[in-house]
């Protein structure tokens, strides 16, 4: 099975559930289970932090169970690099979930069997546990499909395509490639990857998008999700609001086996819907939306 870390801070009830959800897997026994837990970044959160600590150090339902403090506050993407690099170690697979997710019960089945298949075909950089609400074409014959932007809502990679990532891209690349990285992820990538580059968020996550663009790889996502990250959206977490633009199907039936698509090739449709929640107009629709709900 393919190792899960689990990142969290200060939010001992999201936690408690987030372990809930994974632990009611099929194989989540016998998954080895890695949470990363910052340090408090204000004293006002030390308290929080700790209760975190206890819950993750009680965690069961699992192989085995590594806890593993920050001593101070690091931010998000130093926790999901950190535990991700963790587990490269030992592991040539990696199944990342944060504290305000929660999996469905055929979550780990799913990314283990995608992480298998597309374990030889580089040209797969990430498989994605959520995906925004699609519109499945007739007949389409499988349980995922191939988009062009990863998620950071649960998913996993392998440890060669993680280590092609640049973590420390250029302006001069970035203004070279600006138009194309909006055309091909959304109209915010770029100036996601920008802010990250003047210090306005810490993202790691459009770090590692942007080295998908500029390498022209792929990701899966299951046509309905396998992820809630509602829980997101009740204004405590790190980069989320209460409200989203995101809505999505969680998916009904728990299955034990998926289809996956035999080529990696996007279909046009697939892409134009899930990348609708990245056009302007939504965009803007929730920047007001969040001035109006915080």
């Amino acid at each position: 099975m393919t190792p899960v870390v689990l990142v969290a801070y200060n939010r001992p009830e999201a936690l408690r559930k987030a372990l809930e959800a994974l632990a009611a897997n099929d194989l989540a026994a016998g998954t080895d289970l890695y949470v990363r837990i910052d340090g408090p970044k204000v004293p006002a959160d030390a308290e929080k932090v700790e209760a975190v600590r206890a819950i993750a150090r009680e965690a069961k339902g699992f192989r085995n169970v590594e806890v593993s403090c920050a001593p101070e506050n690091r931010g998000l993407a130093a926790s999901v690099i950190a535990g991700v690099e963790r587990v490269l170690e030992v592991s040539d697979t990696v199944i990342v979930v944060e504290d305000d997710l929660l999996v469905h019960p055929a979550f780990l089945a799913y990314m283990n069997q995608a992480l298998a298949r597309y374990a030889s075909e580089p040209e797969v950089f990430s498989v994605c546990g959520y995906t925004n609400r699609v519109t499945v074409p007739e007949g389409y014959g499988f349980d995922a499909y191939f988009g062009p932007r990863s998620s950071s809502w649960g998913w996993g990679t392998w440890r060669d395509r993680w280590q092609s990532v640049d973590w420390n891209p250029t302006p001069a690349s970035l203004q070279k490639n600006a138009r194309a990285f909006n055309r091909w992820g959304g109209s915010d990538c770029a100036k996601m990857l920008r802010d990250w580059m003047e210090g306005r968020n810490q993202s790691w996550a459009i770090r590692f998008c942007y080295s998908q663009f500029i390498q022209g790889k792929a990701s899966l996502f299951p046509v309905r999700s396998l992820v809630d990250p509602s829980a997101g959206f009740e204004g405590d977490g790190t980069n989320c609001h209460k409200y989203s633009r995101f809505k999505f199907d969680m998916a009904a039936a728990e299955k034990e086996s998926f289809r996956f698509p035999s080529a990696v090739e996007t279909v046009p449709s697939l892409r134009r819907s899930a990348l609708r929640y990245h056009s302007p107009v939504r965009r803007a629709w929730s920047r007001l939306m969040y001035l109006i709900y915080g």
